[in-house]
């Protein structure tokens, strides 16, 4: 299935300094002198998941034999939610609240670290999201949730329970998991659109339509999502103009609409987004035409942001983690939280969906501990 599992030495202990940060399985067996590859204690084994598939731009590689070591300090704790985010800080609240022991790994990259303001949070409009995010980290730990900075390198199943290894040299052992390890954004391949991503380039109209009302917008990019974004932001503004660097590909009755709407269809190739003093200026084509916009819409895409999931033998659909409708995986004991699970939701339904997972997660630890089925 593809889950990471270990036969280790109980006098076995691993080399944790991997070449590169979160990085799964960079581990060894200590000893010096040989190929790693080829050590029958640490063998590598495969190609890694994926050369798109990373945690923070972070090759992992899928491994079948690693240990980590008896001598290594092991923590226990009930359950280990992977990721900090707004999904991961609101499962591990549900659960020290049902007086569950539980603890979350944080690697400290959430998805909205650039944008300026959180919004459609009722209780919490536009806060800003490291504030947002630290509300909930108090309000996590006063309820006796622990929360761990670090990655995590290692994991392999332990009888019933899962055993984790840390970027750090810690060990954590759970009953369950929950993955709240969330989504990348991948922004259109038009330069200048990374230096102004969470400012004035963004993505939700829901999420930033309103601070884009009234003004010179422009929709960057082709497809459903692109088309989407048109048909919402033109009730934001009638100022608005979409730039497809190429042939849209919609019919001629969608483009008949958006002509009718006083939609500009721009097809040319973009040469760039341009900035003046860290805000948008406006769109450079690539014959020499400048259009000025205030606000640029990406249609971006978007794609797991963690190996982690894959490499325990979660199914990925797209960019989503395959759940049910709890957010239980077909790999026993792990759970998936938020936008890892759903990548359309936003701060609000992420949070809402780790409730709902959080609730799943406690209730079948109570039919664990009972050793009764319902």
């Amino acid at each position: 299935m593809g889950v990471l599992r270990a036969a280790g030495q109980a006098d076995h202990r691993p080399s944790l300094a991997g070449d590169a940060v979160g990085q799964l399985g960079a581990v060894g067996c200590g000893e010096g002198g040989h190929d790693r590859r080829s050590c029958q204690r640490c063998r590598v084994v495969g190609k890694p998941v994926s050369s798109d598939i990373s945690y923070r731009e972070t090759k992992l590689t899928t491994i079948r034999s690693f240990c980590l070591a008896a001598v290594m300090t092991v923590n226990e704790t009930e359950v280990v939610v992977v990721g900090g985010g707004a999904a991961g800080l609101q499962a591990a609240l549900v659960l020290a609240r049902a007086r569950r022991d539980v603890t979350v790994v944080d690697g400290g990259e959430p998805r909205n670290a650039r944008a300026r303001a959180v919004h459609n949070l009722a209780g919490h409009e536009g806060v800003a999201p490291a504030c947002l995010l630290e509300l909930a980290r108090d309000d996590a730990r006063r309820y006796g949730a622990r929360i761990v900075r670090d990655a995590v390198t290692e994991a392999r199943q332990d009888g019933s329970r899962w055993l984790l290894g840390l970027r750090g040299g810690d060990a954590w052992r759970a009953r369950a998991l929950v993955l709240a390890t969330g989504v990348i954004e991948e922004l259109p391949p038009v330069e200048g659109l990374d230096a102004l991503w969470g400012g004035d380039v963004v993505s939700c109209p829901y999420c930033h339509g309103w601070e884009a009302r009234d003004r010179p917008v422009a929709v960057v990019g082709t497809g459903e999502r692109a088309w989407r974004q048109v048909l919402l932001l033109r009730r934001f503004t009638g100022d608005l103009a979409l730039l497809t660097g190429g042939p849209a590909g919609f019919d001629g009755e969608r483009l008949a609409f958006l002509r009718d709407a006083g939609v500009s269809v721009r097809e040319e190739p973009i040469a760039r987004v341009v900035a003046e003093e860290g805000r948008l200026s406006g769109v450079a084509f690539a014959g020499g035409d400048f259009l000025p916009r205030d606000v640029v819409f990406a249609a971006t895409s978007r794609r797991q942001a963690s190996a982690l999931p894959a490499a325990l033998g979660c199914e990925i659909d797209g960019a989503a983690v395959v759940t049910d409708r709890t957010g239980r995986t077909a790999v026993p004991g792990v759970w998936a939280a938020g936008s890892c699970a759903d990548p359309a939701l936003t701060v609000a339904g992420s949070a809402g969906h780790a409730t709902t997972t959080a609730i799943a997660v406690n209730d079948a630890l109570l039919d664990e501990d009972t050793g009764l089925t319902p």
